[in-house]
């Protein structure tokens, strides 16, 4: 009974020293706080006042140290910065991450100012974080730039381009105080980070690249003119070793060619015989002749970068093939950074349009219920980058045509001839009020012949629901400002082209059947039934039906990805937003 008293009593004393020390230790390290902030801390990376705010807020005690020294969430945000995908190159400077770690270095527990000096490293440890929060909520890109370039372009080239940026509105402060209560910095910051699908799986592409790029980069293929199945040639071992390099080609060739594998675009009855010598040398190296193997391999190159899969390799797959390992990194961190402005939360069920890569999905759950080909804006007519609700559907849907299509495009056409409106079965209304009556196409053409702009943009031009209709069968609305919608189209054709930039804006749909379908089955608001019968009947225009759900529509410009067979995939920078962007970051 004795000895178990002395024990409590031992322990009792071990937690009351323990209790001092800590005291000790807070009590000094809120009087270090409040002397370096009123005297001669200079701010690292962020004003005085907000550094102060913090610690105001914290009753200034220390976030990122205790009694025992650094903790292991100030190592871990400092990893973080340090590896972060899209900072990395540019990490050490824009976080003056060298004076940071000459500060930790220097730490001697023996200094009779190491408490001041752990205390300098608190206060950097939170101008890090302010900073790196930042970065991640509001991304890394001088946006009011972005916005004066387009202005520019709009003056200059007459393309008016639109991207909304989604910042995430979180208090830095709030997060801090969260992070150290949790003991926990990895959880917060994936809270704030991109929620792109397979965006982990992009980040995992740079480190691959990386290792390609170090060890000399891929292969240059020389230029030529083309090269495709059967033809013998100097440049072919490059192409090889280049497909090689990519995981494109995993087969080496055979030195005992299959006959059937040269066509006759390989004779040529005009050669010399000197041209034909060289030719047979030439064919004793399999690497020389372009067999079903290159072929294979070169499609699926084309395929992970959009081209016209047709294995032959021209211009376009010849530009694609010497882009630099170190450029493909340089397009995985921009996309990294574009998956920063969009919203953390996609949605349990979301549409996702990406323009560079021509594709609509439907996801659900992280699933793809839905993938299809679309037709997007012209690169003179850009489709605007932004996040919606779509909110219901109109079937057989009358199109009421921009008055810019109509100004430039319907307006010559009536000059040319006056029935053209009448043919393609187009009304004319003196508004563009619902209500307002037709008007005669003479008043138009009067107007048009005296160049009186303010008097027709008063007309609004609409084009009943007919196999002409560009707006074809349906059409599904999330209103916004732009006024763009996906819908169908009657220009099937056009889906057959690997390069889709043909619209005035709004997203044509290949499948718009199946996406109607697809939403019907969820929504109590629409019964696919009923909808096949009003499509049935031309009798019955512009009916719409508000949808139950409302489902979120993204509509992206992402030029790298993961896709959902974990392919790294490139795109065409087709408006140009890689080019003005890049500049622009940090």
């Amino acid at each position: 009974m004795l000895k178990l008293k002395l024990m409590v009593f031992i322990l009792l004393l071990n937690c009351s020293l323990f209790a001092k020390e800590n005291n000790s230790f807070e009590s000094e390290s809120k009087k270090n706080i409040k002397y370096l902030l009123n005297t001669n801390y200079e701010s690292l990376l962020i004003s005085k006042a907000n550094l102060e705010a913090y610690y105001l807020n914290n009753n200034f005690k220390p976030y990122w140290i205790n009694e025992n020294g650094i903790k292991t969430i100030a190592i871990s945000l400092l990893n973080r910065i340090k590896n972060d995908p899209v900072l990395k190159p540019h990490a050490n400077k824009l976080f003056r991450l060298d004076e940071v770690d000459t500060t930790l270095n220097s730490l001697n527990t023996a200094d009779s100012k190491y408490l001041e000096n752990l205390i300098k490293i608190d206060l950097m440890l939170t101008e890090l974080f302010d900073r790196y929060v930042t970065y991640l909520t509001k991304g890394s890109i001088n946006w009011d730039a972005f916005e004066m370039k387009l202005s520019e372009r709009e003056k200059e080239k007459e393309i008016k381009a639109s991207w909304e940026k989604y910042t995430l509105n979180k208090n830095p402060k709030l997060l801090l105080k969260r992070v150290v209560e949790e003991n926990d910095i990895l959880t917060v910051f994936q809270e704030i980070d991109f929620n792109y699908p397979q965006a982990d799986k992009l980040v995992s592409a740079i480190d691959e690249l990386e290792k390609i790029s170090s060890n000399g980069g891929y292969t240059k293929v020389p230029e030529f003119k083309s090269l495709r199945i059967g033809d013998i040639s100097e440049f072919a071992p490059f192409l090889r070793k280049r497909l090689f390099e990519s995981n494109d080609l995993n087969t080496t060739c055979q030195n005992s060619i299959n006959a059937q594998n040269l066509v006759t675009n390989t004779i040529d009855t005009n050669a010399t015989e000197e041209e034909t010598a060289i030719k047979d040398d030439l064919i004793k190296n399999c690497e020389n002749i372009f067999d079903e193997d290159l072929k294979n391999a070169v499609i699926s190159f084309q395929k992970k970068h959009g081209l016209f899969a047709d294995g032959i390799v021209g211009g376009q797959t010849l530009r694609f093939l010497n882009v630099t390992a170190k450029r493909k990194i340089a397009i995985i961190r921009l996309n990294l950074e574009r998956m920063r402005w969009l919203p953390r939360n996609l949605g349990e069920k979301y549409l996702l349009v990406n323009i560079p890569e021509y594709k609509l999905r439907l996801y659900e759950n992280n699933d793809i219920k839905l993938n299809m080909a679309v037709i997007v804006g012209d690169t003179k007519f850009p489709t605007p980058i932004f996040s919606d609700k779509v909110s219901y559907v109109v079937l057989n849907p009358n199109w009421n045509i921009p008055s810019s299509i109509a100004k430039n495009e319907l307006i010559p056409k009536l000059l040319k001839n006056p029935n053209y409106l009448a043919d393609n079965g187009i009304d004319i209304y003196a508004g563009w009020n619902g209500s307002v009556e037709k008007v005669d196409s003479k008043e138009v053409l009067d107007s048009a012949i005296l160049q009186d702009v303010d008097n027709l943009q008063t007309f609004r031009f609409s084009q009943t629901s007919n196999k002409d209709n560009p707006l074809g069968k349906m059409k599904f609305m999330f209103p916004n400002k732009h006024s763009v919608y996906i819908h169908d189209t009657p220009g099937k054709s056009l889906f057959t082209y690997a390069r889709r930039a043909f619209s005035h804006g709004c997203i044509r749909l290949s499948k718009p059947e199946e996406l109607l379908s697809t939403i019907a089955s969820e929504d109590k608001n629409l019964s696919i039934d009923k909808a096949n019968e009003i499509l049935s009947n031309d009798t019955i225009t512009d009916k719409s039906i508000g949808l139950d759900k409302k489902i979120p529509i993204h509509i992206v410009y992402i030029t790298s990805w993961v896709d959902e067979n974990g392919v790294l995939q490139f795109r065409d920078d087709i408006y140009n937003f890689d080019k003005m962007q890049k500049e622009l970051l940090f």
